[in-house]
């Protein structure tokens, strides 16, 4: 078996797949645009060759295609949610379409044995309520420039695996959280539980007048890139389109409960209501998960406490990594 393409390697989601995948013995080829952090780089050893390229220019892609024997992709590079894509509206759409769609082509003139599109929960905007999990079949309804991209990609993948047969999939993520990410600065697309777990550790109290009411399917990173991979190490796909989460909501509420739990002596104090985490997002019911459970037997493995715990661990043993004495 060629090597395994993972787009966005020095992205959030596509790190943590590169050295996740690595460990585990996969040839790996890291793909990146601008940022390279040569410490993580190393640290994910010798089964990753990290490789510069602009995914949406169709010369660089081809060179990259041609110059590594690559049997697949995770493709996790994006602009990744609408207040990093709103100023920049035909970037986003070139990175979130034109580079799947580039990517798509390579995998089916190459016969790529599998082509795995991260997408997300966002592409949900138009619900009935907040609270009824979203099943798998549920027809996606964007509304935000960032959302209706990531459709458009998931649209793409759905056309190549059937006009060309490509074993190709859409796996839907939501709300990932965990190392190395942690904004330095309140960044609402994230979440609170880096907002939390890093003015907890610098000892700070925290009293937020809203918030509360705000519920979310957080899933840590650990469990999405593990889920990534059991479907690229899946002998089939039995669905084009499955999601990849933790299968409930928690509130802001038990997010702050978590991180008092994993901080000791820190006080969180949180307001009703959902603003400020649904200023750019729209609040919806967990994913519903049950294709990734019933065909692969997956299951993320941390519960909300164990992941905020060992997320507060890492963040105490790399203090350099989030400004702890800023």
């Amino acid at each position: 078996m060629g090597k395994l393409l993972i787009t966005g390697g020095m992205g959030h989601v596509g790190y943590e797949t590169v050295r996740q995948a690595a460990a585990s013995g996969i040839e790996v080829v890291a793909q990146y645009l601008s940022t390279f952090r040569k410490q993580d780089a190393e640290a994910a050893g010798p089964n990753v060759t990290w490789v510069k390229c602009d995914l949406s220019d169709p010369f660089e892609l081809s060179m990259l295609a041609s110059a590594h024997d690559i049997s697949g992709c995770i493709h996790t590079a994006a602009i990744p949610n609408d207040k990093l894509g709103f100023p920049q509206p035909l970037r986003t759409f070139q990175s979130n379409v034109t580079a799947t769609e580039l990517l798509l082509e390579a995998a089916r003139r190459l016969e790529w044995r599998r082509f795995i599109m991260v997408s997300t929960g966002s592409v949900f905007q138009y619900l009935p309520d907040a609270v009824t999990p979203v099943a798998e079949d549920t027809n996606p309804t964007p509304r935000s420039l960032y959302a209706a991209t990531k459709h458009a990609a998931e649209l793409m993948t759905s056309v190549y695996a059937d006009t060309y047969g490509l074993a190709a999939a859409t796996v839907r993520i939501s709300w990932i959280f965990g190392p190395p990410l942690v904004p330095r600065l309140f960044d609402a697309p994230r979440g609170p539980i880096p907002e939390f777990l890093r003015r907890a550790l610098k000892g700070q109290i925290i009293r937020e007048a809203s918030g509360g009411e705000f519920a979310a399917s957080f899933t840590y990173v650990p469990d999405c890139a593990a889920g990534l991979l059991a479907l690229w190490q899946a002998t089939s796909l039995k669905h084009s389109v499955y999601h990849l989460g933790s299968g409930r909501n928690h509130t802001t509420e038990e997010v702050a409960n978590a991180v008092m739990r994993a901080v000791p002596d820190s006080i969180i104090q949180i307001g009703a209501g959902t603003a400020p985490w649904t200023d750019t997002t729209v609040m919806r019911g967990p994913l519903d998960c049950t294709r990734m459970a019933e065909e692969f037997g997956f299951r993320p493995q941390h519960s909300l406490d164990a992941a905020v715990a060992a997320f507060a661990d890492w963040m105490r043993a790399n203090p350099e990594n989030w400004g702890a004495a800023e």
